[in-house]
């Protein structure tokens, strides 16, 4: 798996060095990509991507390219569960054209894949959840950050299918701002309790791939932006060891 761990770097956000076997590419040059994916920006991912494959720890930049899991799994051809932490649902109407972008990517994947079984969207607060028009379809669970704080969240995420595989994709700015610092309102959520769920995640289901995003692009004053990299580079390097070593145990014992 180490051979596919890959970065995706739009804004210079990441440090230079890499982390034991990740892949570095410097995306920079790929106009179009911000908040929106013209066709060109999306075909230079898509080609990024295909010689690694999915399977993977990957790091996509910051939300404003959060549609890059729905690229990443344009490539499953198998059934699949997609698993969702962010503090956003992702799940907006198109507004312009039909253009992929950081809001809408989720309900494009939920509308779109027919190789989806299930979009579980976790983390997000219940009044944002309530407010989802698109409750009724079947293949949509929420699972809300009243419920992980209360505990009852775990039941409902071990009840999923654990015949079908997953796809994880993670938002950092779920998190408070002690464990990150993104260019997004931001959730409460402990790294701890992040860890938690993906614990049981990684644990007790097939794991396709994982990404993760979240970061505070250097555009930004040179202050917060120094204090911003100093928190998301521990976290990220704390996600990216505690996701390795629990994938290494799982692929071993199975």
């Amino acid at each position: 798996m180490s051979s596919r761990n890959m970065v995706f770097d739009f804004t210079q956000c990441y440090p230079k060095h890499t982390e034991e076997g990740l892949k570095w590419y410097d995306c920079s040059a790929i106009n179009g990509s911000r908040l929106y994916c013209s066709r060109d920006a999306e075909n230079k991912i898509k080609e990024l991507i295909r010689p690694n494959g999915i399977s993977g720890i990957h790091f996509i930049d910051s939300g404003d390219y959060h549609y890059i899991t729905k690229i990443m799994t344009d490539f499953i051809r198998e059934p699949f569960t997609l698993v969702l932490i962010d503090h956003h649902t992702d799940m907006q109407d198109a507004s312009i054209g039909d253009l992929l972008s950081c809001g809408n990517w989720a309900k494009k994947v939920l509308e779109e894949n027919q190789y989806l079984q299930k979009l579980v969207l976790i983390g997000q607060e219940q009044k944002i959840l309530d407010q989802l028009s698109l409750f009724h379809s079947e293949k949509l669970i929420g699972i809300s950050y009243e419920e992980l704080k209360s505990g009852d969240a775990r039941k409902r995420i071990e009840s999923l299918d654990k015949q079908i595989p997953i796809y994880i994709s993670v938002d950092k700015d779920v998190l408070d701002e002690k464990y990150a610092v993104t260019n997004w309102d931001q959730g409460e959520m402990s790294l701890y309790m992040l860890e938690e769920v993906l614990k049981v995640l990684v644990t007790d289901y097939d794991v396709i791939g994982i990404d993760i995003c979240g970061v505070f692009p250097e555009e930004n004053s040179i202050p917060d932006f120094l204090r911003a990299e100093r928190i998301n580079t521990g976290s990220d390097e704390e996600l990216y060891h505690f996701l390795r070593k629990r994938l290494r145990k799982v692929k071993k014992s199975s």
